[in-house]
């Protein structure tokens, strides 16, 4: 596509603040820590009265066997390494797995189940230490616990609306449970600073910003408090329409049109391809037409695919937030 120049290739390949708050790290010779956090109680994935609830959930510190149902998580501690955190055995969703953490995709790691449907059987054999939940599994809490002795199960969710502190809030969570361990402490720090470093270069500029999602032949747009809003608040940059989907939570964003895109003329367009992102066929293309080529952005060369693995399927991870800080960052070296 002419105008997707600056197309970043993907690294192989969500709005509610889990709420993690240290209660309680009063334990000798790392026992077990309380967090107090938000939690999710449902009788299904689909449940439409489903309730959330602040609870205190007792942790064990140092667990040696963890159930992951988070993309991100699974990034953070392949950054520092297993064996380095004492993890002895991980179960983890091995449908979807982003290809630089295939590694995970071998005989020693149980397959958990899917991102939404943890295994109740498998894990039941397993029998977790913890069990590590975000968005897509919230609805599961309650089966966990009951399903599984009453399990330790730590909600990870990412607030959209507060990105980067949604993800350092976890990892120092991550560090408490992981007896205070300060192998998180870099990855906290790098993230930080980076963002910060990005945000200066932004605040010098004028540039406005649309950010879509490409699905099939469907284009929907999100904005300020939406998934991707990591762009607009974090790294400041100004959002094209400031009164479309402000604070909006559908998680697949709201249809627009190619002659909305071509009438507000943005600057920048941010591109998410779900369709590639989840193994499909890339949808891009479907963008490169004439209302589209003729915005600010398109002219200019300012078409920017964004790694839709890191976007979509691994966010609130080190290695996925700091692709999406060099996503960004080519507007601006």
């Amino acid at each position: 596509m002419k105008n997707l120049v600056l197309s970043i290739i993907s690294i192989g390949l969500i709005t509610l603040l889990a709420g993690c708050n240290i209660v309680d790290d009063n334990n000798q010779e790392g026992d077990t820590i309380t967090i107090s956090q938000n939690i999710t109680h449902a009788a299904s994935q689909n449940d439409t009265d489903s309730k959330i609830e602040m609870i205190d959930e007792v942790i064990p510190v140092n667990p040696k066997k963890v159930g992951i149902f988070d993309y991100g998580i699974l990034d953070i501690f392949d950054s520092i390494g297993l064996d380095k955190l004492g993890i002895e055995k991980i179960a983890v969703v091995k449908s979807n797995l982003p290809t630089y953490l295939n590694d995970y995709n071998n005989d020693n790691v149980i397959n958990a189940g899917t991102l939404f449907e943890p295994n109740i059987d498998i894990l039941d054999l397993f029998s977790p230490d913890l069990v590590i939940i975000s968005e897509r599994s919230a609805w599961a809490y309650d089966t966990l616990k009951s399903e599984l002795g009453g399990v330790a199960v730590l909600n990870v969710q990412i607030d959209n609306a507060n990105y980067l502190n949604s993800v350092v809030h976890n990892l120092n969570n991550l560090k408490l449970i992981f007896d205070n361990s300060t192998l998180f402490d870099p990855l906290k720090t790098d993230l930080e600073t980076k963002t910060n470093d990005l945000k200066t270069k932004v605040e010098a500029t004028d540039f406005k910003a649309l950010i879509v999602m490409t699905n099939g032949n469907n284009v929907t747009g999100f904005g300020i408090g939406s998934r991707f809003s990591f762009i607009h608040n974090e790294l400041a940059i100004k959002s094209a329409d400031v009164n479309f989907g402000n604070g909006d939570n559908n998680t697949h964003g709201d249809n627009i049109s190619f002659e909305y895109i071509e009438s507000l003329n943005p600057n920048i367009i941010f591109v998410v391809d779900r369709s590639n992102a989840i193994g499909g066929e890339p949808s891009i293309g479907i963008l490169d037409n004439t209302l589209v080529n003729s915005t600010e952005a398109g002219v200019n060369n300012r078409i920017i695919v964004l790694d839709s693995v890191a976007w979509y399927i691994v966010s609130g991870g080190y290695q996925s937030t700091l692709t999406m800080i060099s996503d960004v960052s080519v507007l601006y070296e």
